[in-house]
């Protein structure tokens, strides 16, 4: 049985082609490998420690091993400190595209210094990196400011959006076609913003700026009717295939009610039509509902399951997911609560590199954009839209 195919044999996902799931296009070095072998190995332990946060608190009763056989590289299994047990653990991942210098990454979810401190500096030679990061949750609600970008009388990227029928904000992050549609413009967002996790009827209006973000000198307007997600899936591991995109599409109600251009005028820039893959030590930002203008570096490559609790209305599960990147935000947060769908560019603006999903301390989450355009046979951005 191919590695992460759950045992039913189902593995289709609506809108991604399970067979061409992308892996990072970047050749990986000597060390590298060995970095993901170590973030592998550590993985492996905190699940069978039961140190995964969300794990404990969506099962209570959890019993390793919780993951699938065949996902972890253990031909050569590594012996870990007992040390490393009993730390709160939301993800692991490694540099990938740094080479020589390539880092383990254990993001935790609270501050535990007297059992870091008896941790060591590097695991097989790898240096090992902790961060604090709090608990990582998606949740829309009112947080932060509210965005909203105008362009000559249209609707920047950027902005605050949300489907006509929910009272919380997310972000409007770029315009698309679809392969199979390619006549029409797409707004792109996360499915836990215009679908509000998979239950956003079919035409239901995206707002900009969202309902809650409305006041007296700007009213919602009607932009785009949802159209189509990419699943988001949740379950147990051995039982429902994971994850690894939280996307949504909607048609605009016409060609000239929304921009292409992200942001404001000063800090702001096209939608690029170039699509770059990611490397740990890149320069990036985005502009978002919540933070507006933020920028960061990627930092790695998660290759746990990364469990990340959803909690939306309708939607209150452990939803997995793995293949996504943190980024971590130069002065302060580079993502906040409320930017979800944020479209995420290189520090030139020349190509964009991913859209976020989460959020939590100075960390955004980000799904790559390699795997947005193998979504529904395929999806190109939008540049140069309306403009003047």
């Amino acid at each position: 049985m191919p590695d992460n195919q759950p045992p039913n044999g189902k593995n289709e996902t609506p809108g991604l082609d399970p067979d061409q799931f992308p892996t990072p296009a970047i050749e990986y070095d000597e060390r590298e490998i060995k970095a993901e072998q170590v973030a592998r190995s550590l993985s492996k332990f905190f699940y069978e420690q039961g140190s995964f946060t969300a794990v404990a608190s969506f099962y209570p009763n959890y019993e390793p091993p919780l993951t699938p056989a065949g996902h972890y590289i253990d031909d050569k299994p590594l012996k870990l400190e007992p040390e490393f047990g009993g730390l709160s653990v939301q993800a692991v991942g490694f540099e990938l595209g740094k080479a020589e210098n390539a880092a383990v990454h254990v993001y935790l979810t609270k501050t535990q210094r007297a059992l870091e401190k008896k941790l060591p500096t590097e695991v097989d030679g790898i240096p090992l990196k902790l961060s604090r990061m709090g608990r990582l949750m998606v949740c829309p609600g009112p947080f932060g400011g509210s965005n909203f970008f105008e362009r000559d009388g249209r609707v920047c990227c950027g902005s605050s959006s949300a489907p006509s029928s929910e009272q919380y904000a997310g972000t409007l992050g770029c315009l698309v076609r679809i392969a199979d549609d390619p006549d029409a413009i797409y707004a792109l967002s996360n499915n836990h913003v215009f679908a509000a996790c998979n239950h956003t009827p079919v035409g239901q209006p995206i707002m900009s700026p969202a309902n809650m973000d409305s006041g007296p000198n700007q009213a919602p307007r009607h932009v785009a009717n949802h159209s189509r997600i990419v699943e988001l899936r949740s379950g147990v591991v051995e039982l429902v295939r994971v994850n690894q995109a939280d996307l949504a599409f909607a048609k605009l109600v016409g060609n000239d009610v929304v921009s292409s251009w992200q942001g404001d005028p000063v800090h702001g820039y096209d939608t690029p039509s170039r699509i770059l893959s990611l490397s740990s030590g890149m320069e990036v930002k985005k502009f978002g509902r919540s933070s507006g203008y933020t920028s960061g570096t990627v930092e790695a490559l998660t290759v746990s399951y990364l469990p990340l609790p959803y909690k939306c209305t309708h939607f209150k599960a452990l939803g997995w997911f793995e293949k996504v990147w943190t980024v971590r935000g130069k002065v302060g947060p580079f993502a906040i609560p409320g930017n979800s769908g944020s479209l995420v560019v290189t520090k030139d603006g020349d190509a964009a590199i991913g859209v976020v999903f989460a959020a939590g301390g100075d960390l955004g989450w980000i799904i790559p954009m390699t795997t947005v355009q193998n979504a529904f046979g395929g999806v190109q951005l939008v540049s140069g839209h309306h403009l003047q």
